[in-house]
């Protein structure tokens, strides 16, 4: 509370100070460094290593048609997203929205989240519903169960390969005309049963390969027997870690002792966003997530609920009633490139998904004639308790905190 009075006040213009002199207070109260971009997993991982798990990345034999590949759904144009607000997965054509329009893919329940930074050592919880997760002690949880998740080289390679086992995402339908050798073998199986079924279908493709194939080539020359999903999982995690990781924002460089890089909007954007705005009490350390989950009351977006079910969120991973709708806090890594936003990607800005977390009215109404600013809604019943306490007042607020945004 004593942190909160005291931003409050360095928010307001009764203090002589200057933005510089008020943002070091910041600096301290909230020990905040630069990220550290270059510690990341698998750091003695070889270039061959990365160039197979480049080329499994690549790969459309993952998938149970041989139509989909990972990297569909993980651009460079988009920044390792796809630009859409749900993922296109099996069946899906072209790139980005061409992909919404021949109706032919199927849409996957979430926003597909951008792989930049995810493979900093300091990561240990992935997805927005936290399905893949470590805990202090180095236990982790996934839906393929301990005995599984503990053989992969860590929690990253497991959520790596869960896309590959998802009806939605890679293993797609099957039919008479049509044969899909990998959804046969999964058929109605759940966890490690469809697991090991997809391994197993993947496994053989792979032997079955031309010995010229340079995917091939690399596998043998690593002497590895009975290649499987979980050695798939291992290398898709070092070129995801190598290749996509996080770069020197402007606010690392402000926190490194460059004050002129930061205009005097995003500086004052940064008071509010550790002040009043409150957008600290979630967005925390240098990666900006405090790893927890919580309800925005997001509605359902233009989609509407995904076709078989409602999703509520880390609801269902833990099973509690508390849990229902919750959502991981995202980190804000280069999160001005990362559009659109929230777990359904129903909000096309920074600027939108800022209101929503100040006043969910406007994305319910969606109406011109709501002041962005007024009280009429700060809070939902579902909603976590500290959002009703922002405070966004006008305006020149709002920019300046989405000014900050796009130097992180």
């Amino acid at each position: 509370m004593t942190r909160f009075i005291i931003l409050l006040l360095l928010c307001g213009s009764s203090f002589a100070m200057t933005l510089d002199e008020k943002l070091n207070l910041v600096k301290k109260i909230y020990s905040l460094e630069a990220k550290n971009c270059s510690d990341i997993i698998q750091k003695d991982a070889s270039k061959d290593d990365v160039r197979l798990g480049e080329l499994l990345f690549k790969s459309k034999l993952l998938s149970g048609n041989n139509n989909i590949a990972c990297v569909n759904c993980h651009l460079d144009e988009f920044h390792a997203g796809d630009g859409l607000p749900l993922a296109i997965g099996a069946g899906g054509e072209g790139k980005g929205t061409d992909r919404l329009y021949h109706g032919k893919g199927t849409i996957v329940a979430r926003n597909a989240i951008s792989l930049f930074g995810t493979g900093l050592a300091k990561n240990k919880e992935f997805f927005w519903d936290g399905k893949v997760s470590e805990d202090a002690k180095g236990n982790r949880y996934s839906p393929i169960g301990k005995e599984l998740s503990d053989k992969f080289d860590n929690t990253l390679a497991i959520a790596a390969i869960l896309p590959i086992t998802e009806r939605d995402e890679l293993v797609g339908s099957s039919s008479i005309f049509s044969p899909n050798e990998i959804r046969n073998a999964v058929n109605y199986n759940y966890y490690d049963d469809k697991f090991q079924a997809v391994s197993e279908k993947i496994t053989s493709r792979i032997s079955e390969l031309d010995s010229s194939d340079e995917l091939k080539q690399l596998i043998n020359s690593r002497k590895i027997n009975n290649f499987n999903l979980v050695h798939v999982g291992n290398f898709l995690s070092k070129f995801i870690a190598h290749n996509f990781k996080c770069s020197e924002s402007k606010f690392d460089k402000y926190l490194m002792g460059q004050n002129k890089v930061l205009t005097d909007s995003e500086k004052r954007g940064a008071l509010l966003f550790y002040g009043k705005g409150r957008c600290a009490s979630c967005h925390t350390g240098n990666l900006f997530s405090d790893e927890k989950y919580h309800s925005l009351g997001i509605y359902q977006g233009d989609f509407g609920p995904h076709p078989r079910h409602r999703d509520i969120g880390r609801g269902g991973v833990t099973f509690r009633l508390e849990d229902k709708f919750k959502f991981k806090t995202p980190r804000l890594i280069e999160v001005s490139k990362t559009a659109p936003y929230g777990h359904n990607g129903a909000y096309k800005t920074l600027r939108d998904i800022t209101v929503q977390h100040f006043n969910p009215i406007m994305s319910i109404l969606k109406s011109q004639d709501v002041n962005e600013f007024s009280a009429v809604s700060p809070t939902l019943d579902s909603r976590d308790e500290v959002l009703s306490t922002i405070r966004i007042e006008n305006d020149n607020h709002l920019n300046d905190i989405v000014a900050f945004l796009k130097t992180l």
